[in-house]
């Protein structure tokens, strides 16, 4: 029952900072500014989300997880319904950054939560869940948000999270039980942490896999339509396919890290996101039509695409809990800024490429981050062994 309720408030969190890339094009209109100055408002959330988790966590380590839920959830309504009643861009934007800031000291303290109350042999299941409400916002809160946004307008969008959010907050105060409170950590010892060799190079690989893919995914109505020529509103198709794949890529991604180890899970995932985003550049440079073929094609791809790249998240977390066993609160806030930081890159990548290159660049620009995100898994691993191996001979004479 809380683990569920932790999972809708993700939901709702998810369907926020995933949602307004597929509203880009009414907000850039309305707001009289381009769609990649648009697209920056995800990045503002991004970039947010990634800064203020670690401070926010420090800074409010002594206070119960309950008070933390409740007033982060709190905070986030009301910077939506800010955003909802936005006049200007600036003020869109300053109620983004506020739903950025919010949403991290949210998810923290809920993944958190949910690995204290699921214990360790569980926690990759437990992480899963809570990821499983940003995979399922993806597959329907996003969407559906979509959709209402071009039916009606991107303010409704933003009610329609308002409304999702509201009674998680009451739920909060009704069921939530008292959670153990984790030990204080210093900012310096969080940054220790952080700064260990395996650690930094797990959160680089997370930050540049999920990098990789919202260079795509930020701006996906640019690229479905260069893609396929379907228009706007066909968009939330798209996001449709791309989501009830990821739902079913996190169960399978925190599965396989329970039970194969979350290297090869996430080493996995990687490789597939970027043999998927290869194929979609191909398509869309060479193949670019509305004919039934390629538009199957292009479904048929963001499926894989959103299958494997799904399943990352709950892998990425459960790697880096097995470095920093002791530190969990640390673990995941670290890792939870590297994913958001990699969301505001490719934003910010993809925002460059779509204003100089063409649309199917995007995805070619997204394959490279992503075979940086394998090689920050692989070639320290290769490096190990070489090692190993010179090191073996001395050691048997």
């Amino acid at each position: 029952m809380i683990l569920a309720l932790l999972a809708i408030g993700s939901f709702a969190v998810g369907t926020d900072g995933f949602v307004i890339s597929g509203i880009l094009p009414r907000i850039a209109g309305e707001l009289d500014v381009s769609e990649p100055v648009a697209g920056q408002l995800v990045t503002a959330f991004a970039l947010s989300y990634a800064i203020s988790a670690p401070v926010l966590m420090t800074l409010t380590a002594a206070l119960s997880r309950r008070v933390m839920l409740r007033g982060s959830m709190l905070a986030f309504l009301l910077a939506n319904v800010l955003g909802a009643l936005a006049p200007t861009y600036g003020v869109l934007m300053t109620a983004r950054i506020l739903a950025g800031i919010s949403a991290a000291l949210y998810m923290n303290t809920a993944a958190a939560t949910a690995t204290a109350l699921a214990g360790e042999r569980y926690r990759g299941r437990a992480v899963s869940l809570i990821i499983g409400g940003l995979t399922v916002a993806t597959a329907l809160g996003v969407p559906g948000g979509t959709l209402v946004g071009q039916l009606g307008s991107w303010r409704l969008t933003l009610a329609l999270v308002v409304a999702l959010a509201l009674p998680v907050f009451i739920g909060l105060f009704l069921v939530l039980p008292a959670v153990p409170q984790p030990p204080v950590i210093s900012m310096r010892d969080r940054v220790r942490i952080g700064a260990q060799r395996p650690v930094l190079l797990a959160v680089l690989a997370n930050l540049f896999a999920v990098a990789g893919c919202f260079t795509v995914f930020t701006y996906l109505a640019a690229f479905t339509r260069a893609a396929t020529g379907m228009n706007d509103a066909s968009v939330s198709i798209v996001l449709l396919v791309f989501g009830v794949a990821g739902a079913v890529g996190n169960a399978i991604g925190g599965r396989l890290s329970d039970r194969v180890g979350a290297e090869r899970t996430f080493t996995a995932s990687v490789s597939g996101v970027a043999a998927a985003l290869v194929l979609l550049a191909v398509l869309a440079g060479c193949f670019a039509s509305d004919s039934t073929v390629v538009v199957a094609v292009f479904l048929a791809v963001t499926v894989a695409w959103g299958t494997v790249y799904w399943a990352e998240p709950p892998t990425a977390i459960h790697r880096v809990l097995d470095l920093a066993p002791t530190a969990p609160s640390v673990a995941i806030s670290v890792n939870s800024s590297a994913s958001y930081l990699g969301v505001a890159l490719g934003g910010a990548v993809g925002g460059a490429v779509l204003d100089r290159l063409s649309p199917a660049a995007l995805a070619w620009a997204g394959a490279c981050l992503e075979l940086i995100a394998l090689a920050l898994v692989v070639l320290p691993r290769l490096s190990a062994a070489r090692k190993g191996r010179a090191v073996a001979p001395a050691h048997e004479v």
